[in-house]
């Protein structure tokens, strides 16, 4: 019996050059080399991926990984889709709302064809703003407005969340069971232990441009001192947002602090 606790793999764009379909990122956007050497990884160690709704009905047993998507970029849809069924892995691909069928973004019906192909499809908000900044009535309409409007296009119920820029506290996890959501994805790094998830705490490995193979097998893995070097960085720029406030913070960091 595997009781491995569970990586959540945070992922944004594939983008191979600023040239390509979607929206660049110099930090998030990963290349398709990166990609494919990831997946197969996982594959040869024997990791199954699951959906975050699955990993919460899971029993203790398996060597699980779950894959995220955040933003809904369009290179979600032209590289990560083809390259997910070749293998028979799945992915949660959580969604801007307001940026759905965008210059960057997929549209509704590529919305519908992920989940047609076993994918996943959940929330991100409407609009990215950071949810724990917002008064209570703005994050009601982020959370209840984006989660109707992907039910809307897809038909069926939406019951996960990730945080944009993984902004979170108690009250957004309050807010987010009350108005419906069953799990919530944040920014957090960690893994996540096999026996007792907190399914509105789940943490995340944030995958990046500057990912060395080596690196990311020793965080699947869960190894202490790579999360611990990288929990301590965490923990040195979560105090500098709550010194600057997220606006401010946002403006300063570019990509030094990223």
């Amino acid at each position: 019996m595997d009781d491995t606790p569970v990586p959540v793999l945070m992922y944004h764009g594939i983008h191979d050059s600023p040239q390509d379909e979607g929206l660049f990122d110099p930090v998030y956007s990963i290349t398709r080399r990166q990609f494919e050497a990831q997946l197969q990884w996982l594959e040869e160690n024997g990791y199954r991926t699951v959906t975050c709704a699955e990993l919460m009905e899971h029993e203790p047993g398996d060597r699980l990984a779950v894959i995220t998507f955040d933003d809904g970029d369009r290179s979600n849809y032209t590289v990560s889709l083809p390259m997910l069924r070749e293998r028979d892995m799945v992915a949660d691909y959580f969604i801007t709302t307001d940026w759905i069928g965008g210059e960057h973004h997929m549209s509704a019906g590529q919305l519908r064809a992920l989940e047609a192909a076993g994918m996943s499809v959940q929330s991100h908000g409407k609009s990215h703003r950071y949810l724990s900044d917002l008064p209570a009535a703005e994050l009601e309409e982020e959370l209840v407005g984006s989660k109707r409007a992907l039910e809307s296009i897809l038909g069926g119920p939406v019951k996960g969340l990730a945080l944009p820029g993984g902004r979170g506290d108690e009250r957004v996890s309050r807010q987010a069971g009350a108005a419906g959501y069953d799990y919530v994805c944040t920014s957090r790094l960690g893994l996540n232990p096999a026996g007792g998830l907190e399914p509105y705490a789940l943490r995340r490995i944030a995958i990046t441009r500057q990912m060395e193979l080596d690196t990311f097998q020793r965080l699947v893995r869960g190894d202490r001192w790579e999360m611990g070097r990288r929990l301590a960085r965490q923990w040195l720029l979560d105090g500098a947002k709550r010194l600057l406030g997220n606006r401010l913070y946002e403006r300063l960091r570019g990509g030094v602090v990223r």
